[in-house]
């Protein structure tokens, strides 16, 4: 008794933060499912009950062949907590480790930092440091991220390198010399104060920890939309990058995220990253059940890079929040402005009203134009309470007003327990969640909070008037636009299609339909490596539309790919089933099967070609010999 009190004496000064790591990894375990509920509440009463039979027989029993194998099994029992000590040492034992000068930088930054709510949206400021030997470098890249558990979303806000902002304490210069200026506390303050949000935590990465991580979960599948190629005689940094969906790993990845050498430069840049953070979440369901690289990424993040987030503890719990996220939920919002010359710097000016357009729309991104997952109901057939949260006299009455002058059953029910209401907030049953969402954009800013649905709570909507709204319902005005681009029929350049079937074992199909303004600019057969070790057949057509964008038709032998993962929505047209891919209104990518082929049509990364057109393209693919394909409808579907 006495040999035992003294152990855990000694394991509760030695052994409690290794012992702590170790139950967090074993909780992470469990949110990626690898560990079942009933093993982390199972396993240790089966052992306290085991280790209490045996130490009863050991007192009283009379076998000595049971009490020798008892005492083996008490034996094993008191050395696992050794063993899984020495195990959690080993793997995350310098976890956190780092220099004194970054140690004092991160201690920094966190007293610019907010700390999150509970259940509320997380902000994240990744920033992506160009920093050398002996020079402290730049922000190169200035990317917030929002984690919403309500919504079970993720939305994405890049701001230019050389937007022009106040630095505290600095002046006005280009948001990127923030991190020379003040490292990632001067980057945490600034973004805090252009964009009015919180901001919670901080992950600052060089080039060579976001190489490392990409490599640690394997690479990931991105569809590259051109050819990329800089030379190594060019005076830019080189790259050689084909285009087709391919496995991008840590030194391609890191070449195409920073690429910023064409028509648009640091904004086209700004689309890259933001689209290969989305693939990468997309394709967590690689690796996510993986505890084993789960635990090494997380690893790396607290060693490799600079950030808040330096232990299990507080890693975990974001760790488990962005598990749980929908894939197909991400939202991309960037921050563009115009370019503009002062003193020979070129600066790109943003107004107060982008900024705050650009934060409403990250705050409360716009939802795609299909249907996905329940229907909006007709307005009459539920109520609309309004009531004031912001203090200013009068306005649920006026609210209410605009509302029923839109036909809704709108009621002023009189002021909230409080006027603390910054941003409006639209209160619904978790059933009226789509009907709900039409009230977030019509009062923006404004977010969504659902609520189960029990007896006594009111069974309609209700919205509490923030104090930032400004008095009017924003009900956009219909415009009709005639489309630059017009599907017709067609077959462009069949020779340059007929000479790619050649090339690859595929049967190919092409589109019947094309537009003018659209030309080919080059044609790919290759070979795709599948997470299964296969090499898959594979082919594409890199296409330009008249304002220097590039759209792309993918053809493989590959038919459950990552980026066909959680469509927007589905669409059966013509006996096909066609997947559907929206970046907020803007349809990106539509994706279909035919025969033992994946089929798609990928949008420019700033989405030129309207939803109409690339439906059309997409509906009217027919075999190269002419013949119409069983279930190929007339180009004339619309999305």
């Amino acid at each position: 008794m006495s040999a035992a009190a003294a152990a855990a004496v000694v394991f509760w000064y030695l052994g409690r933060g290794p012992l702590q790591d170790f139950w967090s990894v074993l909780d992470l375990a469990h949110t990626t499912g690898r560990v079942p509920d009933w093993l982390l509440i199972g396993a240790p009463v089966t052992v306290a009950a085991a280790g209490a039979a045996v130490t009863a027989y050991l007192a009283y029993g009379r076998r000595l062949a049971v009490k020798i194998v008892g005492l083996a099994v008490v034996a094993v029992v008191l050395a696992l907590p050794g063993f899984a000590l020495g195990w959690t040492n080993g793997t995350l034992g310098d976890m956190g480790d780092r220099s004194s000068a970054v140690a004092a930088a991160v201690s920094h930054a966190r007293n610019k930092l907010r700390p999150p709510l509970p259940d509320e949206a997380v902000n994240i400021l990744l920033i992506g440091s160009d920093a050398r030997p002996g020079d402290p470098g730049r922000a190169d890249t200035l990317l917030l991220v929002r984690l919403d558990p309500d919504t079970k979303s993720i939305a994405m806000l890049s701001f230019p390198r050389d937007l022009y902002v106040e630095l505290p304490g600095y002046g006005h210069d280009k948001i990127n010399v923030a991190y020379p200026y003040g490292g990632a506390a001067l980057c945490v303050e600034t973004v805090g104060q252009l964009t009015g949000l919180p901001i919670n935590h901080f992950i600052e990465v060089d080039f060579s920890g976001f190489w490392n991580v990409v490599n640690i979960l394997g690479g990931v599948y991105y569809p590259v939309d051109r050819r990329y190629y800089n030379p190594e005689s060019s005076s830019w940094k080189s790259i050689d990058i084909a285009p087709g969906y391919q496995l991008l790993r840590g030194h391609d990845a890191l070449d195409f995220v920073r690429f910023r050498h064409d028509a648009r430069g640091d904004f086209s840049r700004m689309q890259r990253q933001q689209t290969f953070l989305k693939e990468l979440q997309r394709q967590s369901g690689r690796w996510n059940r993986d505890w084993r690289r789960v635990t090494k990424l997380l690893t790396a993040v607290t060693r490799q890079v600079t950030s808040d987030l330096d232990s299990l503890d507080r890693l975990l719990p974001l760790a488990s929040l962005a598990l749980t996220l929908d894939t197909k939920n991400v939202h991309l919002v960037r921050l563009e402005g115009a370019t503009q010359t002062m003193g020979d710097i070129s600066y790109v000016i943003a107004s107060e009203e982008e900024v705050k357009a650009a934060v409403a729309e990250f705050s409360n991104p716009t939802q795609a134009p299909v249907s996905g997952g329940g229907r909006v109901m007709g307005k009459k057939t539920y109520r609309v309470r309004v009531v004031n949260g912001s203090g200013v006299p009068g306005i649920a009455a006026t609210v209410a007003t605009q509302l029923r002058d839109l036909g809704y059953q709108a009621k002023a029910v009189g002021n909230a327990e409080s006027f603390t209401y910054t941003d409006t907030v639209v209160y619904a049953p978790e059933g009226m969640r789509r009907t709900a969402e039409q009230f977030v954009r019509l009062l923006a800013p404004a977010e969504l909070r659902a609520l189960e649905r029990r007896p006594g709570l009111y069974d309609g909507v209700t919205v509490v008037i923030g104090s930032s709204f400004d008095g009017t319902v924003a009900v956009p005005e219909p415009q009709e636009e005639t489309p630059a681009i017009v599907a017709a029929p067609g077959r462009y350049d069949e020779a340059s299609w007929k000479a790619l079937d050649a090339e690859t074992p595929m049967k190919l199909q092409m589109p019947g339909v094309w537009a003018s303004g659209l030309a080919y600019d080059e044609f790919r057969a290759y070979r795709i490596e599948t997470p299964g070790g296969r090499r898959a057949a594979a082919a594409v057509a890199v296409a330009t539309t008249p304002n220097e964008g590039y759209f792309s038709i993918q053809m493989m032998r590959w038919l459950d790919p990552p980026a066909i993962a959680d469509p927007t929505a589905k669409k059966t047209i013509g006996g096909t089933t066609y997947l559907l891919f929206y970046e907020g209104p803007d349809l990106h990518m539509v994706a279909w099967r035919r025969g033992n082929s994946l089929y798609w049509v990928l949008n420019t990364m700033d989405d030129q070609l309207p939803a109409a057109f690339m439906m059309a393209l997409a509906t009217s693919f027919q075999p190269l010999d002419g013949a119409q394909a069983v279930g190929t409808p007339s180009p004339s579907a619309s999305p």
